[in-house]
């Protein structure tokens, strides 16, 4: 099952109507008929239960039947700053990323990555992404994917923000538990570094600025591979300790 995303502005009262490629794909694709009932959401925190009510040449009308704010969104906001790379590897990472639930995706510029100037910067592209991805498991909020920045950047920025920042250092902190520490935090900051690890410079200068530096093992993952599954352990992590506060 897969949902259809609606523009908010094309949503006025009971009435919801989808255009364009959400039209064509409800319609050509799926090929729904007058009468059923799907599901759509509009990126910005609303999913609608439509039915619908007519299949026109460039258009679909619907009847809204139920509404609920921020279906399928954490109450964790995880910003996720991964170390970019070349071609696909990162188109994955922000498709899948999208999927877990992180709220803001930052492409990071480290001193060993492969890509150091942005110029695998392709925000259009990452956007279709994530669109695909929020259609695909019923998010009702699209990620913000900001512009490349470096590690200091991130850091200072999530700091100032108020936010907890997690830094992902193989082999040497504290465990990702321990790093979250006992208290809830409903903004964190997840930074992953590519393959060759964060420098030892970019770890003190990121400790220095209140980040938490923690290690999960001896093992060394592609850098898409631990924003995924880093991305999820810290947003799992996130939400008990904020389950457990509330007992």
């Amino acid at each position: 099952m897969s949902w259809f995303l609606v523009v908010p502005a094309d949503v006025s009262g009971a009435e919801l109507v989808l255009r364009g490629e959400e039209a064509h794909h409800l319609s050509r694709v799926r090929r729904h008929r007058e009468g059923e009932i799907v599901e759509v959401v509009d990126g910005a925190g609303q999913w609608y239960e439509v039915r619908i009510e007519a299949l026109e040449r460039e258009l679909v009308r619907c009847r809204v039947l139920a509404t609920e704010k921020d279906r399928g969104e954490s109450r964790v906001r995880l910003t996720l700053a991964a170390a970019l790379v070349k071609g696909q590897r990162f188109d994955f990472l922000v498709e899948k990323a999208t999927e877990l639930g992180v709220a803001r995706l930052v492409p990071l510029l480290c001193e060993r990555g492969v890509v150091r100037s942005g110029s695998e910067h392709k925000p259009v592209r990452w956007e279709k992404l994530a669109r695909a991805g929020l259609k695909q498991c019923g998010r009702s909020r699209l990620p913000t994917i900001a512009a490349p920045a470096s590690l200091a950047e991130v850091v200072r920025a999530g700091a100032a923000a108020g936010g907890r920042v997690l830094l992902a250092a193989p082999g040497g902190g504290d465990s990702l538990r321990g790093s979250m520490g006992a208290e809830p935090a409903a903004e964190l900051v997840l930074a992953v570094g590519p393959e060759g690890g964060f420098t030892a410079a970019e770890v003190e200068l990121a400790r220095g600025d209140g980040a938490r530096v923690f290690t999960w093992g001896n093992r060394v993952l592609r850098s898409e591979t631990a924003g995924m599954v880093l991305a999820a352990l810290v947003l799992h992590e996130a939400e008990y300790i904020l389950e457990r506060g509330k007992t």
